[in-house]
């Protein structure tokens, strides 16, 4: 995703309300078919940003075990 493209997407993500009313008013099934490609790619980076988390922390066993002991009442 290039520069033009994260920022269409903080715009279709974060912009504003009566901007983005105005723009789907206008849109072509194109222009919306482009949106969806760049929600579906953010949802695609999302997610693997959190399955890397995921596999950087593998072992949280003893972690919990440890924290048991502090919130047991």
């Amino acid at each position: 995703m290039n520069d033009f493209d994260k920022d269409n997407l903080e715009f279709f993500l974060h912009g504003d309300e009566k901007e983005f009313e105005e723009w789907m008013e206008q849109a072509s099934s194109e222009d919306l078919d482009y949106a969806l490609k760049l929600i579906r790619i953010a949802k695609a980076e999302m997610l693997e940003q959190h399955y890397d988390f995921i596999d950087a922390v593998p072992h949280t066993y003893d972690a919990k075990q440890l924290l048991k002991q502090f919130t047991k009442r």
